[in-house]
């Protein structure tokens, strides 16, 4: 049994500020200022995500009469599902190297997802974190021997179990409990079952002879 991973649409912010495409550079720039937001996204009339304003997208404009969000939005956005975990949102947002994800449910936007949101994830109170991974290792009677403890969200493992596999498997289930900061794996095991089995040496003719 396993702790359900936390998804993308426990942590965003919801209903973030948006714009339609034809609102004009100075709301826009005015929207940004007075919600002290790096980025505004734009939406169509059925909510559906179209494009995003940033800070920088208005830089440089030098009159901006005339201008709207649609002239002025970039269409290339960075999104993630609503019901993306965590680690996978995680993931998207180190590899395109923004600061945000805005996050879509059937095309719509739904919510903003920053670097601070998942930080929120590592907030999680350590006799928390410990009931999960104690709860992720009674499915098994084989692992419900390991002693567990948690402090500012590294665990540590305790104990020994009867395969190395199973002790590695332990560490990666483990590591994925929402909060887990790292492990601490101090494991021992009775069998390797990952070593590779001794070749048998050539036997002398020789002595076969004699």
């Amino acid at each position: 049994m396993t702790v359900p991973a936390m998804t993308v649409g426990s942590v965003m912010t919801r209903c973030p500020v948006s714009v339609a495409a034809g609102t004009p550079f100075a709301t826009v720039a005015a929207i940004l200022s007075r919600g002290r937001i790096g980025a505004v996204p734009v939406v169509d009339r059925d909510g559906r995500l179209v494009g995003v304003v940033s800070e920088a997208d208005l830089i440089g404009v030098r009159d901006g009469a005339g201008v709207t969000a649609r002239e002025l939005m970039t269409t290339s956005v960075r999104t993630v599902p609503v019901d993306a975990t965590l680690p996978a949102a995680t993931r998207r947002l180190a590899e395109a190297g923004v600061r945000r994800l805005f996050v879509t449910e059937r095309g719509r936007l739904v919510g903003v997802l920053s670097r601070r949101d998942l930080l929120t994830t590592y907030l999680r109170d350590d006799d928390v974190i410990r009931a999960d991974v104690e709860h992720v290792l009674a499915a098994r009677p084989d692992q419900r021997q390991v002693i567990v403890s948690v402090r500012d969200g590294i665990v540590l493992l305790l104990g020994r179990v009867e395969w190395r596999s199973t002790r590695a498997a332990i560490v990666e289930r483990v590591r994925a409990v929402p909060g887990v900061v790292e492990v601490a794996d101090r494991l021992g095991y009775v069998f390797d079952d990952g070593a590779r089995p001794r070749e048998c040496e050539p036997t002398d003719p020789f002595l076969l002879r004699s």
